[in-house]
């Protein structure tokens, strides 16, 4: 797997020069808990009146496509109760 990341470094590197370079620190880990939901309308409100949920925390998303989707979905539905269009 390292040679995976060190490939990946070298490609990017060629679009940002200094990427690959020895003082580059990676690291992280990246946990995903699809099973924790929360109880929303078809507009993405919570249980919480005018407490809206989107994106990937709302555990309605998988990737940034749908995340910014439903984001476009309840911001729809909090300018329609303000009075915009």
């Amino acid at each position: 797997y390292l040679k995976s990341i060190v490939e990946m470094l070298q490609a990017m590197d060629k679009l940002a020069p200094g990427v690959a370079s020895p003082h580059t620190l990676l690291y992280g880990t990246e946990v995903k808990f699809y099973s924790s939901q929360l109880k929303l309308t078809p507009c993405l409100e919570t249980e919480i009146s005018n407490m809206f949920a989107a994106g990937d925390g709302a555990g309605i998303s998988r990737g940034l496509v749908q995340a910014s989707a439903s984001g476009v979905v309840a911001a729809r539905e909090i300018l329609k109760r303000i009075g915009k269009k």
